[in-house]
């Protein structure tokens, strides 16, 4: 071994004895830092200062250098464990929300302050044995210093983001509203200061908004806008009646530039819009509901005075327009009606042309309608339309009239279409003849088209009460001339039955079968039926099957009337079988049935 050798392990052990000796003495310190916290913790305890008690037993159960009362120890911290829960848990969300503030988590940091309320909820009760000493740990902690200071950072963050979107910045979300919300009352010193800062910021920012949409003269979405902060505040639980104030106020004077420049369409428009937006904003009644009310009231009151007026083509326009705010078809079916019955001639086809019919004629309430009417054209063809009960319209097309170049008139002639009780009306064409009489034509209006009814030359003529027209010098089919003459209906119209002298003679002379002739011999009676002239020339009757010989000047054959006696006498005649023997009648006056127009 040399010296050097000898010389560096004498250092060694010299090293490693200070060594001993430095662990032997911090070990000594140790105990005796024990041994006086545990006498320090007693002490502590045995005032009353649980606090510190907690926090010498708790650094003496730390110090594992000498087993010391380990027991009691133990029991003590375990009686003071409530102290060690809360100083840990308060130093767990000082650590949490320095971190939170750091990263800026408001989410997070507001959790925090929820636990810290919980925490508190748990160990401040009122008398509860741990509320002073929760005060006192947390007040030692400086959490609620630090909440304060974080807290109001991110207020002062959010204000700012408030004004930069308010100035037309930001991204146009609200979530600095609602964050704004969600900071505890106490960060802005009391509920009360609370309410007034941000009911203030929140009008000022939104009202500006609002302004800016109706400054830009876009009511829809201006309406849109206001009914997305209406639900997001309450969505938030947040009275905003701010909101609709401006709203009305920018929709009122919309509404009334609208009215103001005769921009109905645009007044109607908004007005619907604006009534979606109430029924969706939960509003039963608004001074804009209000103002749209009143508005629409005078707006169908200048209508109704319009259709008064005569006006009313003016009066269906406003009444349109205003349909899609009020059900105006009441408005409108009794103005159209008013319409037709002042000028019915718009029933007719392109009876709104001026000058499109020569001559017209028209009645109300008849017929099934509410009003129908009649007109020619200038090529003189007649034609008919009919507003119906159930509002519909009825046209027919008809013919050219005759005699049209002379048409005096036409007239619905109301007692034809009773006479005929057939419920449609009649119309009748009057026209001057070239010999000075008149020329009647009359047509039914029937659903299928037109009907003729009735078409003769005469004076007048007069429905009687049998339903049969007495004519006034009528002009006959063969030319004859008859100065009264009764037409009476057939299956379809109205033709030529006899004269009226004729109709005198059987009064007198009654109308008998042939079968009754001989049963009542040398009376006064009158027998219908075919006459004919026989190879013989004698004129003979045949009727009911029976041949009767005629005796006197006849004149006439075909369907005829004849009026008489039967003197009992007999005569050979050439009838259909052959010569028969049969009554021989003589006659006073003949009337033939055979003239038919």
């Amino acid at each position: 071994m040399t010296i050097r050798q000898v010389i560096t392990l004498r250092n060694f052990m010299i090293i490693l004895c200070i060594t001993m000796i430095g662990l032997l003495g911090q070990k000594a310190v140790r105990i005796a830092d024990k041994i006086q916290a545990v006498q320090e913790g007693d002490r502590l305890y045995a005032a009353g200062d649980l606090i510190a008690a907690e926090e010498q037993y708790r650094q003496a159960a730390g110090n594992s250098s000498l087993l010391y009362m380990e027991d009691r120890l133990a029991q003590r911290l375990d009686e003071l464990g409530p102290i060690t829960k809360i100083r840990n848990a308060l130093n767990t969300l000082v650590l949490t929300a320095r971190a939170q503030s750091a990263t800026k988590d408001f989410t997070g940091l507001l959790q925090t302050y929820e636990s810290l309320i919980s925490l508190k909820a748990v160990y401040m009760k009122t008398g509860g044995s741990y509320e002073a000493h929760f005060r006192q740990l947390s007040a030692d902690s400086g959490l609620s210093d630090d909440l304060t200071v974080y807290f109001q950072k991110f207020k002062k963050q959010f204000l700012a983001e408030l004004a930069e979107s308010k100035a037309g910045g930001g991204s146009g979300e609200d979530s600095f509203k609602w964050n704004l919300l969600l900071i505890p009352d106490a960060f802005y010193g009391e509920t009360e200061l609370k309410q007034e800062l941000l009911a203030a910021s929140f009008q000022g920012h939104d009202t500006v908004r609002l302004k800016a949409v109706a400054a830009s003269g876009s009511f829809s979405p201006l309406l849109d806008n206001a009914l997305s902060m209406m639900n997001a505040y309450r969505s938030h639980d947040y009275e905003a009646p701010w909101i609709l104030k401006q709203t009305e106020a920018s929709t009122k004077s919309i509404l009334n530039k609208d009215l103001d420049a005769d921009n109905l369409s645009a007044f109607v428009q908004h007005g619907i819009s604006y009534r979606a937006f109430a029924r969706s904003a939960g509003l039963s009644s608004s001074r804009v509901l209000t103002q749209i009310d009143k508005s629409l009231a005078q707006l169908l009151k200048t209508a109704g005075r319009k259709s008064r007026a005569g006006q009313h083509a003016e009066a269906i326009a406003l009444y349109e327009a205003l349909a899609p705010l009020q059900d105006t078809s009441a408005e409108l079916a009794a103005t159209r009606l008013a319409w037709n019955i002042a000028e019915p001639v718009r029933l007719l086809p392109g009876g709104e042309l001026p000058g499109k019919y020569t001559h017209i004629t028209a009645g109300t309430g008849r017929y099934g309608a509410q009003v129908y009417v009649a007109g020619t054209d200038s090529s003189g063809r007649l034609y008919y339309a009919a507003l119906k009960d159930d509002g519909s319209v009825v046209t027919l097309n008809g013919d050219v009239l005759p005699g049209y170049a002379r048409l005096r008139r036409l007239v619905f002639d109301d007692s034809l279409a009773l006479g005929n009780n057939t419920g449609v009306p009649v119309v009748m064409a009057e026209a001057d003849s070239e010999d000075e009489q008149t020329l009647y034509t009359a047509y039914e209006m029937k659903p299928e088209g037109m009907t003729l009814l009735l078409s003769f030359t005469a004076d007048s003529y007069e429905l009687q009460a049998d339903g049969s027209l007495l004519v006034q010098g009528a002009q006959l089919a063969d030319g004859t001339f008859a100065p009264e003459a009764i037409y009476r209906h057939t299956v379809s119209m109205y033709e030529f039955s006899e004269l009226v002298q004729e109709v005198q003679e059987e009064q007198e002379y009654p109308l008998i079968t042939a079968s009754e002739l001989e049963q009542r011999p040398d009376e006064k009676v009158s027998l219908q039926g075919e006459l004919y002239v026989d190879n013989n020339g004698t004129t003979v009757l045949s009727s009911d099957g029976r041949y009767i010989a005629l005796q006197g000047e006849i004149g006439v054959t075909g369907n005829s009337v004849v009026s008489g006696q039967f003197q009992h006498n007999y005569k050979t005649v050439g009838t259909d079988i052959g010569e028969q023997l049969v009554p021989e009648f003589v006659v006073e006056s003949v009337g033939s049935l055979s003239l038919i127009y």
